[in-house]
């Protein structure tokens, strides 16, 4: 008997109406998943720039205390006029109260004023038509995070160093009072001593450590950068002594300042080049009995600027009770440590930051005469007190008829006398 098994007509369309719900059930149950599939990537996407955009504006909003104190250093800084409340105002800089061309004539009119040359001198100022565009380099970006540490390392210098000095008033104070009550007791009974010794008790209760804590606690002002941009560096660690906090900061103080200026001769950060990792190399043991793994630490770098300072401090410091080198080594190390992470998070905040952002600029000619040292200083201020102020082309001649006659000058302006060169100054103002 055979089989038929070619199918009708009438199958092949149930066939195909049952195929084509089986198809619209597949769609209507996979179309949600790829739909929320893509719609996740979206929204992951959009809320990492969001998170990342936050931190753009949190990572302004902690340096925003220190934007007055690099006005000032650059000098855009505008004179403050103590009629006017400041903390009313936002924080601005000279081209923001005045015209550029106001403000730079008034600017080199004062540093030529405090130069001392003379006032006949002529001034060119001219708008550059096309804005520079400026890259804002990883290096700028490290040295402002480095700014910013280095105002807060000076705010706990000073304020160690005020508690430092209260607590040496009053451990001088408590050695006084004890050998006063010492002298007196000795003429006493016992009973009378006791008395006495009870009465005296807030004088003997004072005792140095005490004492310390209560003036730490009184002397810690409020820190203008923690309180406005709610961050806070971590303290050097109290395992140190006071005493020896006050000379570490210093020390970190200066030496983030000479690698500010590039006084140094390090490629990396300070603290980077002060410690260095030591990797032990695992042993196997006898049949694997007192194995060891592979481990690696930190320690302060020999030869290191800051353990050679650690050491020579210690070695010229009194300290009354013994200290432990090694703890007082790793506390430092954590604290180091400490900061690198805390200096690594504000970087990564700052990476979303644009990477070039345009300034306008205007060309500024000089003519005057002067003599050499005066021009030495002129540009030794317009490199400190103006850094908005670039000596681009600088032209110098010798003024004959000063040097043929130099009786000419008898009777003249003081400012006038000695002014033997020509000079020609092409400057550049970028104005922010």
């Amino acid at each position: 008997m055979e089989l038929n098994l070619e199918l009708t007509p009438r199958s092949k369309i149930l066939l195909g109406i049952l195929g084509c719900v089986l198809l619209i059930l597949l769609i209507l149950q996979g179309a949600p998943i790829f739909y929320r599939l893509f719609a996740n990537q979206g929204t992951k996407a959009k809320q990492e720039q969001l998170l990342k955009t936050e931190n753009l504006v949190r990572v302004a909003e902690i340096l925003k205390p220190i934007e007055s104190e690099i006005y000032k250093a650059a000098g855009l800084a505008p004179i403050v006029n103590p009629e006017i409340n400041t903390r009313t105002q936002g924080t601005t800089t000279l081209f923001d109260t005045e015209s550029p061309e106001t403000v730079i004539r008034t600017r080199i009119d004062a540093l030529v004023r405090r130069v001392g040359i003379q006032q006949n001198y002529q001034l060119l100022t001219k708008p550059v038509t096309a804005k520079q565009t400026q890259k804002l380099t990883m290096q700028t970006r490290e040295n402002l995070v480095r700014y910013f540490y280095l105002k807060h390392i000076e705010a706990e210098e000073k304020e160690l160093t005020e508690i430092n000095e209260e607590q040496t008033e009053a451990d001088a104070f408590n050695i006084l009072m004890n050998a006063w009550l010492s002298g007196t007791e000795t003429n006493e009974k016992t009973e009378k001593s006791g008395s006495s010794s009870s009465k005296a008790r807030p004088f003997a209760d004072v005792s140095p450590r005490a004492t310390g804590a209560e003036v730490e606690n009184k002397a810690r002002a409020p820190n203008p950068i923690e309180t406005a941009g709610a961050w806070k560096f971590a303290p050097l660690p109290e395992a140190i002594p006071i005493s020896l906090r006050v000379k570490l900061a210093a020390f970190i103080k200066t030496m983030t300042l000479q690698q500010l200026r590039g006084a140094t001769d390090l490629r990396q950060g300070f603290f980077e080049a002060q410690i260095q990792k030591v990797r032990t190399s695992a042993t196997s043991g006898i049949l694997g009995i007192g194995a060891k793994p592979t481990t690696v630490t930190i320690q302060l770098r020999r030869n290191g600027a800051l353990l050679n300072f650690l050491t020579q401090v210690l070695d010229n410091m009194y300290i009354e009770e013994p200290l432990d080198i090694d703890e007082l080594q790793s506390s430092l190390i954590k604290y180091i440590e400490r900061v690198q992470e805390q200096q690594s998070i504000l970087l990564d905040q700052l990476a979303l930051a644009p990477p070039t952002y345009q300034t306008e600029l205007y060309t500024v000619e000089m003519k005057f005469k002067t003599d050499l040292e005066k021009l030495v200083n002129l540009n030794h201020l317009i490199e400190t007190g103006a850094k908005w102020l670039t000596v681009r082309d600088l032209r110098i001649s010798a003024d004959t008829q000063a040097t043929a006659r130099p009786e000419a000058g008898r009777g003249q302006n003081p400012e006038n006398t000695g002014a033997n060169l020509n000079v020609d100054i092409l400057l550049i103002a970028r104005i922010f």
